[in-house]
């Protein structure tokens, strides 16, 4: 997060290096914490969501970042299919993270997929 308030173990990695990250590999899944700090935000641009088709984008750290409004916003942008869940377990009891994630305005399937759905996808897991 390039910009926003600072918090102990803020990185310095910038949406545009992950951006061009996911340009130069275009092959790989790749998985961005924190919401790839901002990055979903940039698909608008037509360029940038080409890059991210095999981008998945996790949950970690949303209470200490941003408001829940960050869900619907990049499941409209992105789709939820690219929203993975993380739960910054043990700083916040996952419980906690859960229950919030069932008051979230989202549709029964985002909230299937983001809670795990997209997992098992991404990691191949459940398939025959």
């Amino acid at each position: 997060e390039p910009v926003g308030h600072l918090y102990p173990g803020k990185g310095q990695v910038t949406p545009d290096v992950l951006y061009q990250l996911a340009s130069r590999f275009p092959e790989l899944c790749l998985v961005f914490a924190h919401w790839g700090g901002g990055l979903p935000f940039y698909a608008l641009m037509p360029e940038v969501e080409r890059a991210l088709q095999n981008v998945f984008f996790d949950t970690a750290a949303t209470p200490f970042l941003y408001r829940e409004a960050i869900f619907g916003v990049v499941c409209q942008i992105l789709g939820s299919g690219k929203i993975l869940f993380g739960s910054d377990f043990p700083l916040i009891p996952q419980a906690r993270i859960i229950r919030q994630m069932g008051q979230l305005d989202l549709s029964r399937e985002d909230k299937e997929r983001i809670l795990g759905q997209n997992a098992l996808h991404l990691l191949k897991l459940g398939q025959r």
